[in-house]
């Protein structure tokens, strides 16, 4: 497999009261879910419609907007990791312009935060 033609986007994944958020860093992209896996795929699904968007409008001047500096520093501190996800992008080469780099696939790569308690 090429990973030079790939994307890497990581993800925190926290837990808030009785919520998982799954935080994309290099978007500043958000989603919930009652599970690990629910708030994962929603946030990939976003990910995929934000990356998809952004190829068919020639729009990738724009695409990268970091998340906050205290959500990295919760990302870098993270408990474990929970592995890496390939996801294939679905656009035909008549989307994009043929100037623009096309990933055929990106990795999504998860971390679980260390969750402190509070007293």
């Amino acid at each position: 497999m090429n990973h030079s033609a790939s994307m890497i986007f990581n993800i925190l994944i926290k837990k808030e009261d009785e919520v998982f958020i799954a935080h994309c860093m290099e978007l500043d992209i958000v989603a919930t879910g009652q599970s690990i896996d629910e708030a994962t795929n929603d946030l990939i699904d976003l990910i995929i419609a934000q990356l998809e968007y952004a190829f068919i409008n020639d729009n990738l001047d724009h695409l990268y907007r970091p998340a906050p500096m205290e959500v990295w520093r919760q990302f870098y501190t993270c408990e474990r990791s929970l592995g890496e996800r390939e996801i294939a992008l679905s656009l035909s080469p008549k989307e994009v312009s043929p100037e623009n780099f096309m990933p055929p696939y990106i990795i999504a790569k998860m971390c679980e935060a260390r969750m402190e308690s509070h007293v």
